[in-house]
């Protein structure tokens, strides 16, 4: 009797739950974060974050626009560390919001 490797068996039950495409997506949500942080100044790490992933539409949530302005000119950076760490997910498009509350938290 032969072990079946971990990662086979959770690759399997997640394609059986059919909730791969919603941890796939919370992955990349997480990556889309560690690199807005990383760009952020200190004192605005909490001014923007990547809040979702839906139909290949990432949408990254503002407190102010001047901070969403400064996120979009490392857009590319952001997506570029998104596809060396998940090669197979396509981004069509970066969705930018501005958040009515005056802060939001990570």
């Amino acid at each position: 009797m032969s072990l079946t490797p971990i990662r086979d068996l959770l690759t399997t039950a997640l394609k059986r739950a059919n909730v791969s495409t919603q941890v796939n997506a919370t992955q990349v949500v997480t990556k889309a974060n560690e690199e807005i942080a990383r760009i952020l100044p200190q004192e605005q790490n909490s001014d923007a974050r990547a809040v979702s992933l839906k139909d290949n539409i990432l949408t990254i949530e503002s407190c102010h626009s001047s901070t969403a302005q400064f996120v979009s000119e490392f857009e590319q950076q952001i997506l570029n560390e998104i596809k060396k760490k998940f090669p197979e997910q396509k981004i069509i498009r970066v969705r930018y919001r501005i958040s009515k509350t005056s802060n939001i938290a990570l």
